[in-house]
């Protein structure tokens, strides 16, 4: 497979999709999100049974079991069903969030989701220019704190904000959340969106315990307040397994039905291109 998209100037652009990722007997729930997309990957690229796998060269897609996935959204009602995603950004653009979002409601062949979250960390001026060996899901010295924040950071997530509220005001997604922000800049975002955030998630890793700030902020404004256990960036290019390929972003996108909670449909979408091409 990887052989087949790595010589076909059609995938020089790439999206993949690994489907439901937890109907394989060999996926453990609870894994590590950065380990589940990896195994999910290998499960796509490296199929044994390339009838559950889709090239849509035209898009530039590499689909597996999206024929299953809509069959298990369709096993209940829509309004019986809620979807949320979360896009973790590689780096600053807005093409990426609207290419994100798209190709999941194509994916699922849905109208609307019901939540996405936006992980966005900047990456510092001072390795801007080195070659990143922290791996994913480690403890890094370089990573972005939003309380070091400047003015060009901020407008950067405000940019990024924007993209998601053109599809928040399209009726394409019900609720917008942010991840990782320091009450400062959770404030500023709040203050100037359209459409404000609802949902805010922490990592108790770096924060073990929530800043009572950040809490009354959230009471206040009826912001939902999560804790999240996920690295920055799901999948760095070293650990990418298609060769010569740069990881732009990642989704992560869960299907519960409502009336019993129950996770009915779990899997990931990314998008990469090809190192020797304009991305």
């Amino acid at each position: 497979m990887i052989p087949v998209i790595t010589s076909n100037v059609n995938f020089q652009k790439l999206v993949i999709s690994t489907g439901n990722i937890l109907n394989t007997s060999n996926q453990q729930i609870g894994s590590r999100s950065n380990e589940e997309l990896i195994d999910g990957l290998k499960l796509t690229l490296q199929a044994n049974d390339i009838n559950h796998v889709v090239l849509e060269e035209t898009k530039g897609q590499v689909l597996r079991a999206t024929q299953e996935l809509n069959e298990k959204l369709t096993e209940n009602q829509r309004p019986d069903i809620s979807i949320g995603a979360k896009i973790f950004l590689n780096k600053n653009s807005k093409e990426c969030i609207e290419q994100a979002i798209t190709t999941l409601l194509q994916i699922l062949n849905v109208e609307h989701v019901d939540n996405v979250v936006l992980a966005y960390h900047p990456i510092p001026q001072n390795v801007i220019n080195s070659a990143p060996t922290t791996p994913v899901g480690t403890p890094a010295g370089e990573k972005f704190k939003w309380h070091s924040r400047n003015d060009q950071t901020v407008r950067e997530l405000k940019e990024l904000w924007s993209t998601l509220e053109t599809f928040a005001l399209n009726k394409q997604i019900k609720q917008l959340g942010i991840s990782d922000l320091d009450i400062e800049t959770l404030s500023q975002l709040h203050a100037g969106a359209r459409v404000p955030p609802t949902i805010a998630q922490i990592n108790l890793s770096s924060c073990c315990v929530v800043p009572p700030a950040l809490q009354e902020f959230c009471n206040k404004h009826d912001i939902q307040l999560l804790t999240h256990s996920d690295p920055e960036i799901l999948v760095s290019d070293e650990q990418f397994i298609i060769p010569g390929f740069t990881v732009d972003w990642t989704l992560r996108y869960q299907v519960h039905v409502r009336c019993r909670g129950v996770l009915t449909a779990k899997g990931f979408i990314l998008g990469a291109h090809d190192v020797a091409t304009k991305a």
